[in-house]
Parts: C-alpha cells; sequence; structure tokens
C-alpha cells in the first residue's frame, strides 16, 4: 500500500462536504465561504467528480436479504427495528457505497502506516451522523486498528464492537473502545477469520461493556468489510 499524503485542509473540507460528512455549524460556515472563494467551489467541482467517477465503477449488486434479516435478529435478539434498516438501505446503491468507500479512503489515512498494513476495512456512522468510526484489520500480526471520527456515547455508557461472520450463529464481542482516541489491538485467529466477508456493528452499551456476551443496548451503526484496493485501483 502506498504511502499516504496529508490533504490541504481546504481541499479535504471540500471532500468532506461533498460527502455530506461535515456537521451542520461547519457546512453552514463553509458554504458561506463558497459564495465569495471561487478556489473553494472549483474544489467541490472537482470532488463531485472524482466521486462520481468512482461510483459508475461498482458493481450493482444488492446484499441478500436473508442476510440483512440474520444480522439485525441475532445482534437485536430477534428485534430489528426500523431504524435499523437504513444501514443496509445504502448498500443497495453502489454510488452511495463508493461514497462510502472515497470517504475512508481519503478521511482515514492514519489507518495506513509503518506498523499497520490493513487489508480489510469498515465505515460505521450512525442514522443521524452522530457516530462516526472507522475500522481496519491487518493479517499481519491479527492487528485491528479503530479510529473514532465523531460522536461520545451517554454518561455512564460505552461504545462496544462487534464481528458477525458470514456463517456465525451469534455477534462476537472485540470490546469497548474508547470514543476519544484511536486503538490498535491484537484479535484471537479466532475472531480474525470471521473478518473476511463478515460484518461489523457498534452498539450501546453499559461502561463495562455488554454484560451478557451479546448486544444489549441500541445498534448505532453496521456495515460489511469491505477492500479498499478494490477501488483504488480504479
Amino acid at each position: 500500500m502506498s504511502d499516504q499524503q496529508e490533504i490541504p485542509e481546504d481541499e479535504a473540507l471540500a471532500a468532506e462536504y461533498v460527502l455530506r460528512l461535515l456537521d451542520v455549524d461547519a457546512e453552514q460556515a463553509f458554504e458561506a465561504r463558497l459564495k465569495n472563494e471561487p478556489e473553494l467551489r472549483e474544489l467541490v467541482q472537482f470532488w463531485e467528480a472524482e466521486f462520481a467517477a468512482l461510483a459508475v465503477d461498482v458493481p450493482e449488486e444488492v446484499p441478500s436479504p436473508s442476510i440483512r434479516s440474520k444480522l439485525l435478529a441475532e445482534l437485536s435478539g430477534g428485534q430489528a427495528s426500523a431504524k435499523r434498516s437504513w444501514t443496509w438501505g445504502w448498500l443497495a446503491f453502489p454510488g452511495l457505497a463508493a461514497v462510502a468507500v472515497a470517504a475512508f479512503l481519503v478521511f482515514s489515512p492514519m489507518l495506513s502506516g509503518p506498523a499497520f498494513d490493513p487489508t480489510l476495512h469498515a465505515t460505521l456512522i450512525s442514522q443521524d451522523g452522530a457516530v462516526h468510526i472507522e475500522a481496519g484489520y491487518s493479517p499481519d500480526g491479527n492487528l485491528f486498528k479503530v479510529i473514532p471520527e465523531q460522536g461520545e456515547p451517554a454518561t455512564g455508557r460505552a461504545f462496544e464492537l462487534w464481528v458477525l461472520g458470514a456463517e456465525a450463529q451469534a455477534p462476537v464481542s472485540l470490546g469497548v473502545i474508547p470514543a476519544d482516541r484511536e486503538s490498535l489491538f491484537e484479535i484471537t485467529p479466532e475472531i480474525a477469520a470471521l473478518i473476511d466477508g463478515g460484518t461489523l456493528a457498534v452498539s450501546d452499551e453499559p461502561e463495562g461493556g455488554s454484560p451478557t456476551g451479546a448486544p444489549t443496548g441500541a445498534i448505532l451503526a453496521v456495515d460489511e468489510f469491505f477492500d479498499a484496493d478494490l477501488f483504488r485501483s480504479g
């Protein structure tokens, strides 16, 4: 994987604006600048073209409804609420899938480094956009890296990550993650085997984590692991 280069602030802001990753205040401030800064408008047009090109080559495949039902049933104890279905809805649209990959490639360069070269990634974004977590897995040492981009759990609560393998019958916990800093840790070979073709989820749990070995709180976001190198080649 090639070395990552730091993106100039305005270029990164323009890309985040196109991807709708800015919060309300930041977006309004950026739009105010757009009215008076033609160079900024050019950056927005550039990223719109870049992301649109990514979407063209994405295979038009929709995840099987049975996969969605199985995941949500396993993670929520058989009660798949309507508010959680959005995560799978956007996967049905190849353009939006490409945008998610592009967001990962642009805004999570720290997932790649001298001691960590991930092959599989997942982007967790809650329905309201309040929670945004990037994650990557490297088979070299079975290392798993988590970068909380946005959002914090409520007082007395914690974010806990879960992996559901393609053929697994129940999710497996990756543990409680800190919301204020990135973390890098080693996972067992058994958990690593679940990641390729599997799904990552984050739930809202008591401060010390789920007391049952399964999610007990709301499932905040879900994403399938993907190979970002497939998109770089295009």
